[in-house]
């Protein structure tokens, strides 16, 4: 964030995204760092403003016609800060504030008060019209609306008094000849626009006098009557990037109540802390309070945003122009036993001016000030995303529909790589290439079509995804083509094969002093291949205009990022065969001959060296190089202090803390192998008969590229895998059998073991190899034998310490692997023992995933892997605590085909969802029975209360059919609890 004190500090230049347009360019600011510093620097070549708050002494004209967004416009600011128009917008939407007459003076905006409590009269001479003025303050404090108050205030409003301290009179009802005169010698003073304001003084809730049942002036303690107090609520509300209002936070200002009280005239404090001062120390009325004062301000912000919405961009004050964050003042007053919060007046962005909010900050509310941000950051990195050229390979079906709306959205331009001629998605995009990439095995003969059809049409992609599950190692292979952003082609590659997942998991063991069974022989000989023909090109276009942007928080510039778990160049420790040993060789071997490698993965030499992950003995004997987990204070993802390390012993060029220190952490730093599975890969039946003497039973076999859970089974004997292995390789041959699941990449299977306890969703947004969000859900048991998705419930039930427990087996698992760009799924079981992994889905998670967590955190996981893919690292907020709880369950069409077309047919479906009643998510458009399938919909209920979803969930299944003996709703989300 940059202040600018002057408007010689800035300039414009045309828009190169709009015509017409001016992009503001910064050539000089006060910076903050970290530690509240500031400096005064000067930037040349100038910087392109991302997002602005204009404020005075900017002059108006100036900010017209940018093409960035902004908080705020001087025309908004000057509508919202005119208090007799907001008073008449916020009771037309049932937002009832203190009665009030206005004398405006030769306005210049249309005021309707008809239908609210507010009387509007027009001045046009401040001297001719006395009569007029005389009967109307007699007739309005003569209302019977003012019948229960016996004070009123005087006050300006509009025009010069938006942005300045304007002075305030409490006023006795009864007296009108002094009202009469005040109100007089203020007419002198206003301008044109200006009016002046006759309101009731709502009275405040009085304090609860304290029981005393002893006294203590023999000790010589003095009591002193206090004031009557007050205290007035100012509630910071701000727009999510969803267009929804939120609270931010409470602030309370205490002073007396005979007098005008100002925020800035007190130290704020918190509206708990208040009502303790004010008697009030039950929870459950606290509560109560705090939830009608959010729900009022909350509903003013929306009052706001629908005044918006019918503005044009030129009323607005601008194409990017909005407010995202206002301050609503409002009193409690008291009735009996009843507590009414009551709209005082609205504030405009120049609250952040008047308010000490900083001091609240401090006192034990943490993640308040990323709130306050997580709006303008949102804006400020769509508009460096606007206009972007992102290549998608794969269009998906029907569940990946919402994706080219949302990229539309973004302002994106997305050239689709797709096989169907005829895929819905092909009007919804930029540039649709019609090109078969469904035989995967040829996928480098693809990757060569696709950039040589690039580069006919002249398109340069600033970055290139899928999401579609069969095209990640395609995307990886362009991408090194290019030179554009993504995982090592080897890393995904890995990740897409499930038995080499965890095999590569496993070789960790062997790069480290983890003691491991005799049995087990680690065999290295895995190579890394990239795409043929492949020629890195530079990517700092596109990142040399970006650093030219001012944004909240700095971006840095990105650049490629090695394996950071490379492949150790020692002599294995063991001599003799043994069943992991085999089990390695067959599937390097099988991993080799289907990505056609060619040369392994080029490293520096400072990620050469092996790496230790075991507790380091004291000794300066020992040879072991030191953990990369364990230099300095570790962070997660920083892949420089995290996998890079000198070759030396522990003690060597450090001082004896330092190494203790390494010590310590890296005993509480477990290698990715523990997270792993034994598993084989098969290709026929005699690889079933060898890996039943390396796997235990039960065992899970499932297709080795596969997707949705299709053909996925548990398995308790050799029998059984032999029968299930039969059926599959009979069934499911081809890419026709069943598209979409893998089988462009064969029917070749894997064997796993079972794994026991809950089954978890770890979805994580990875820059570099940092970690920069984490969101962990839950699912409900399945119908065994058989693995297809039955429920979920999102946040976790999990306790904490449970939940980061995941997601760091879920970011090692990646990292092991050499994930470190992109969104990942990652499956894992949580088992007695700890976290175990089930595979890594290296693609942004599918299903209702996207949905629920930007419904439930505010984060939109798909804008951020599409920034990841563009080489520009994400600013997420993560809403803490979550905006609510969702719980749903998947319907199957062979469970519920009657159901489907009666009681919960689409039509019904969709209606309960634009009611809020569910929140739907639509995977397929076809009610075809197979025995091969995968969800139809999600149906999902969303509540505050985890409970209270479930419960609502489970009504709404009993109701709509969903519920039935033999798909019993009640058992899947038995462990929601």
């Amino acid at each position: 964030m940059l202040l600018c004190l002057s408007p010689a500090w800035l300039s414009k230049a045309p828009s190169e995204l709009h015509p017409g347009l001016s992009t503001l360019l910064l050539h000089k600011a006060i910076t903050f760092d970290v530690g509240g510093r500031t400096y005064l620097d000067e930037f040349d070549p100038p910087r392109r403003v991302t997002y602005l708050i204009p404020c005075p002494p900017v002059d108006p004209d100036f900010t017209h016609g940018l093409d960035c967004p902004m908080g705020g416009s001087f025309e908004l600011n000057t509508i919202l800060g005119d208090t007799l128009y907001t008073r008449i917008l916020l009771e037309k939407n049932h937002l009832v504030g203190p009665p009030t007459l206005g004398l405006i003076y030769k306005p210049v905006r249309a005021y309707s008060p008809e239908g609210t409590s507010v009387t509007v009269v027009e001045i046009t001479s401040k001297t001719d019209q006395t009569d007029l003025i005389k009967e109307e303050i007699k007739r309005f404090l003569a209302s019977p609306l003012l019948e229960t108050y016996s004070q009123v205030v005087l006050k300006p409003s509009g025009g010069r008094w938006c942005t300045s301290r304007r002075p305030m009179w409490f006023l006795e009802r009864g007296d009108l000849v002094t009202i009469q005169r005040e109100v007089y010698s203020l007419l002198t003073l206003l301008e044109e626009g200006e009016s002046v304001l006759l309101e009731a003084l709502c009275p405040t809730m009085r304090p609860a006098s304290a029981l005393h049942t002893q006294t203590w002036d023999a000790f010589g303690r003095v009591s002193v009557p206090r004031p009557n107090l007050a205290f007035r609520i100012c509630a910071i509300v701000t727009r999510s990037p969803e267009g929804l209002p939120l609270l931010n936070q409470l602030i309370c200002s205490v002073g007396r109540a005979d007098q005008p009280l100002h925020h800035g005239s007190s130290l704020p404090q918190t509206l708990e802390t208040t009502l303790q001062e004010w008697g009030i120390a039950d929870p459950v009325i606290c509560n109560n309070i705090q939830n009608q004062v959010r729900d009022k301000a909350q509903a003013c912000m929306k009052a706001i945003m629908e005044m918006e919405k019918e503005m044009s961009p030129e009323q607005r004050g601008g194409r990017g122009a909005r407010m995202d964050l206002i301050g609503v003042d409002l009193v409690l007053s008291s009735s009996g036993q009843v507590i009414t919060p009551n709209s005082a007046r609205h504030q405009n962005i120049t609250l952040l001016r008047k308010l000490r909010i900083v001091p609240v900050w401090r006192s034990g509310q943490p993640g308040l000030a990323e709130a306050l941000l997580h709006t303008p950051l949102n804006r400020s990195q769509r508009y460096i995303m606007e206009g972007r050229n992102v290549l998608v390979i794969g269009a998906g079906g029907v569940s990946k529909s919402f994706i080219w709306e949302s990229a539309r959205d973004y302002g994106l331009k997305i050239h689709l790589v797709e096989s169907d001629p005829a895929h819905f998605a092909a009007g919804l995009v930029s540039t649709f290439l019609h090109l078969d990439v469904t035989d995967h095995k040829r996928d480098p003969e693809h990757c060569v079509k696709i950039c040589e059809s690039l580069s006919e049409r002249g398109i340069k992609p600033d970055g290139c995804l899928s999401f579609w599950d069969d095209c990640i190692v395609l995307v990886a292979m362009v991408c090194e083509r290019l030179g554009l952003h993504c995982s090592p082609l080897s890393a995904v590659q890995t990740a897409k094969q499930k038995s080499q997942t965890h095999l590569r998991l496993l070789e960790r063991a062997f790069s480290t002093n983890v003691p491991l069974p005799s049995t087990y022989t680690p065999n290295l000989t895995h190579q890394f291949p990239s795409c043929p023909e492949s020629t890195m090109q530079s990517t700092g276009t596109f990142l040399s205009s970006y650093t030219q942007s001012t944004c909240f928080a700095s971006i840095p510039k990105a650049s490629h990022a090695t394996d950071p778990f490379p492949v150790s160049s020692f002599s294995p420790p063991f001599s003799n065969q043994s069943p992991l040993h085999a089990m390695l060789q067959k599937s390097n071997q099988a991993a080799n001959d289907r990505f056609s490698t060619s040369s392994h993965l080029n490293c520096p030499s400072a990620y050469q060296d092996s790496v230790h992950l075991s507790p380091i003995s004291p000794s300066s004997e020992s040879s072991n190089p030191i953990s990369p987990l364990t230099r300095g204070n570790p962070q997660v993802g920083n892949t420089e202090s995290l996998f890079c390390h000198p070759t030396g012993n522990p003690d060597s060029n450090s001082s004896l803390g330092s190494f203790i220190n390494s010590a310590y952490h890296s005993s509480w730093t477990p290698s990715p192998h523990i997270y792993a599975v034994p598993c084989y890969h098969l290709e026929s039946h005699v690889d079933i008969e060898k890996a039943s003497k390396m796997i235990n039973f039960p065992a899970v076999m499932k297709l080795e590229f596969g997707a949705g859970a299709v053909g996925v089974k548990r398995v308790d004997n050799q029998e059984q895998s032999h029968t299930h292995f039969e059926k599959i390789s009979n069934d499911l041959r081809e890419e026709t059998d069943y598209p979409g699941i893998g089988l462009g990449w064969g029917n070749a299977m894997t064997m796993m073991e079972y794994l026991s306890g809950t089954e978890h969703d770890v979805d994580l947004v990875v820059y570099n190899g940092q970690m920069i969000a984490s969101f962990v859900s839950d699912n409900g048991p399945t119908r065994v034998p058989y693995f297809t998705e039955t429920a979920a419930a999102m946040p976790s039930y999990l306790r904490p310490d449970k939940k980061a427990q995941l997601v760091e087996a879920a970011l090692r698992c990646c990292l092991g692997c050499g994930l470190t760009y992109g969104v990942f799924n990652v499956e894992m079981k949580m088992t007695p023992t700890g976290p175990r992994l089930i595979e890594i889905n290296a693609r942004m998670g599918g299903f209702y995933l996207r949905d629920w967590i930007r419904a439930i955190y505010g984060v939109d996981i798909l804008f951020s892997a599409f920034m990841v893919a563009c080489g520009v690292r994400p600013r997420l907020h993560q809403a803490s605590p979550p905006l609510c709880h969702l719980i749903g369950v998947m319907c199957v069409v062979s469970q519920h085909l009657r159901a489907l077309k009666t009681t919960a047919s689409s039509e019904v479906l969709r209606l309960l969802h634009a009611r809020g009643i569910i929140r739907l998510n639509q995977l397929d458009d076809e009610l075809i029975a197979s025995e091969y399938e995968e969800p139809y919909c999600n149906v999902a209920c969303q509540s505050q209360d985890r409970d209270t979803a479930r419960l609502q969930l489970l009504s709404i299944c009993q109701i709509l059919g969903i519920d039935s003996p033999d798909y019993p709703v009640s058992y899947f989300v038995s462990d929601f609890k």
